[in-house]
């Protein structure tokens, strides 16, 4: 309900990061760069928004609201920075230029007033062009915690937002129980492409996050709202925008689409309320908040989304290179079916994908589960083909049974698959985690039918949710934590060297950190007077999970072939 406990608490974590984002816009565009005082500038805005809260709301005791409230987001954030600290980034981008990013803005580098030279970063084109929202917080909690693996917190902060506004709108529908709005709100915030970028620096987790924010407000719009619906919405749409380019496509189609159901049910005044929202988020999240990338992008490479527009045949083709076999042949709708029905593989450029039935599962299929953060093939899980039939049960049955509540219901889903589809790309999970909500979001509805027969496929289709959420996120864990233990005993050995140490990092630049931090003597060397190769050792973390017993099965076929 508006202004209850989970309502404000989810937008007070909302607040932290968008509070970090402005004070940080404002030293860019001063000259400033990200300073510790940026993060806790941005911890007193917040709590100053709880105190709002309780005095627009009129609590009756306004310090136990507000140290409730303020007491629960600091656990979260020191038990999330905890958490995150624990594990390593395996990933391959956020290596190469997520992490390289958060240190080059921790080293004074302002993108207001500076481009990055390719002899400053191997990844200057992407640092410079590219939305910069999670760098730039995650750069500030760094430069108050000094270690980087920590700055991965933000991933989770944005799963607990995104869960206490789901519940708080379920709430407000006053048709679920405590603990099914609970239960679901759970499902809808452990996105499987939340999960498995949870230990990484990759954003699309964030992305998804955000995007069930906005979707959790949108239905607060349709119902009730006030001041703070809409201060939720220019957060989070000012965020999303931030997070990467199709934040932007994502947060229009999301405003029109909500703005056309307010129409249609003559809500006028609510939806001028809306836009008027909706303009001043883009103006703060575009031109201030996002003046680099997209106002730098528009006046000196005539495209917001330069280099991968805007720059003619020149423009930076990302798709080519990452798409697995045959889909470049393929269509749309065709390359959605496979990516969704066919075993979980992130071996792309090898073999052309497997389509497989419905709730099959194979050990094998979950080895990409392991390293998680891209996984083109499957990428929503091994169960997730089987929910696509379940949840197309449900639409046809609800189809057959039309009520004022089903057609709204049925709307929304259909609103959320047109967000996802616009996407040219819609098969690559990481891309579209909206379509994720879609299932879920039937299970919802079919769970408050009156009908048993589709009562009873709402609660088989939370039931396989669940299972397949479990088989993600297993993998993705022990894979995670495996890897990791062997990467500290890496370094460890390394660093009982004592002598300085000839490293290959190659594009792997942010392991500097890694080896200052173990108190490694190293010297950046070419690859042909090398002792050692960050290729290498990533190889040899990254083999690690397949010698665990808890994991063996997974990897037992590889054994088989290698034996033979």
């Amino acid at each position: 309900m508006l202004g209850s406990f989970p309502f404000i608490a989810g937008l007070t974590l909302l607040s932290f990061m968008f509070f970090i984002l402005a004070l940080s816009a404002i030293g860019f565009g001063m000259g400033v760069s990200l300073l510790p005082i940026h993060l806790w500038l941005s911890a007193a805005g917040s709590f100053l928004f709880i105190f709002s809260a309780g005095k627009f709301y009129k609590k009756e005791n306004q310090w136990k609201w507000f140290l409730s409230i303020g007491s629960l987001s600091v656990l979260l954030m020191y038990l999330f920075i905890l958490i995150s600290g624990m594990f390593y980034d395996i990933s391959y981008d956020g290596q190469v230029y997520h992490q390289e990013a958060v240190l080059q803005l921790v080293n004074h580098w302002n993108p207001f007033q500076q481009y990055l030279t390719k002899e400053q970063s191997q990844s200057a084109m992407l640092l410079n062009h590219y939305a910069k929202g999670p760098w730039i917080y995650e750069a500030v909690l760094y430069t108050v915690t000094g270690q980087i693996e920590q700055s991965k917190a933000f991933n989770f902060l944005l799963i607990a937002a995104s869960f206490l506004l789901t519940f708080s709108a379920l709430q407000n529908s006053q048709r679920y129980s405590v603990n099914q709005a609970i239960f679901f709100s759970l499902l809808l915030a452990f996105n499987p492409v939340s999960i498995y970028q949870s230990l990484s620096f990759y954003i699309d987790g964030q992305l998804a996050s955000l995007l069930l924010c906005l979707l959790a407000l949108s239905y607060q719009m349709i119902r009730k709202y006030d001041i703070f619906v809409l201060a939720g919405f220019i957060m989070s749409i000012a965020l999303l925008v931030n997070v990467k380019f199709t934040g932007i496509v994502y947060a229009i189609a999301c405003m029109g689409l909500l703005g056309g159901w307010l129409w249609l049910l003559k809500r006028r005044e609510s939806c001028w309320d809306l836009g008027k929202t909706a303009i001043i988020a883009f103006i703060v999240g575009i031109c201030v908040l996002g003046y680099n990338p997209y106002i730098t992008n528009s006046l000196f490479y005539g495209h917001p989304f330069y280099p991968l527009y805007g720059a003619g045949s020149k423009s930076m083709d990302i798709m080519t290179s990452n798409s697995p076999k045959g889909f470049l042949q393929m269509s749309g709708i065709k390359k959605l079916y496979v990516a969704n029905f066919s075993m979980a593989t992130n071996q792309f450029d090898m073999e052309e994908p497997v389509v497989k039935p419905p709730f099959r599962v194979t050990p094998q299929e979950l080895r990409p589960f392991i390293y998680g953060a891209d996984i083109r093939i499957g990428g929503f899980g091994p169960w997730f083909s089987g929910m696509l039939v379940i949840s197309s049960l449900i639409l046809l049955l609800l189809f057959w049974s039309p009520k004022k509540d089903t057609v709204y219901g049925v709307g929304l889903v259909v609103s959320i698959m047109i967000s996802a589809l616009i996407n040219p790309e819609s098969w690559w999970a990481r891309y579209v985690p909206q379509i994720w909500f879609a299932c879920i979001c039937l299970a919802l509805i079919a769970w408050s039918n009156q009908k048993k027969a589709i009562r009873y496929l709402g609660g088989i289709l939370a039931g396989a949710a669940v299972i397949n959420l479990a088989l993600i996120s297993y993998p993705y864990i022990l894979g995670n934590y495996y890897c990791t233990q062997a990467l500290r005993q890496e370094l460890k050995e390394i660093a009982a060297y004592h002598n300085p140490i000839n490293v290959c990092f190659g594009e792997f630049t942010s392991n500097y950190v890694r080896f200052a931090q173990n108190n490694i003597s190293f010297v950046d060397a070419p690859a042909d007077i090398a002792d050692m190769n960050i290729e290498v050792m990533r190889y040899n973390y990254l083999t690690a999970p397949a010698k665990e017993q808890s994991l063996a099965a997974i990897f037992a076929k590889e054994r088989m072939d290698e034996h033979e």
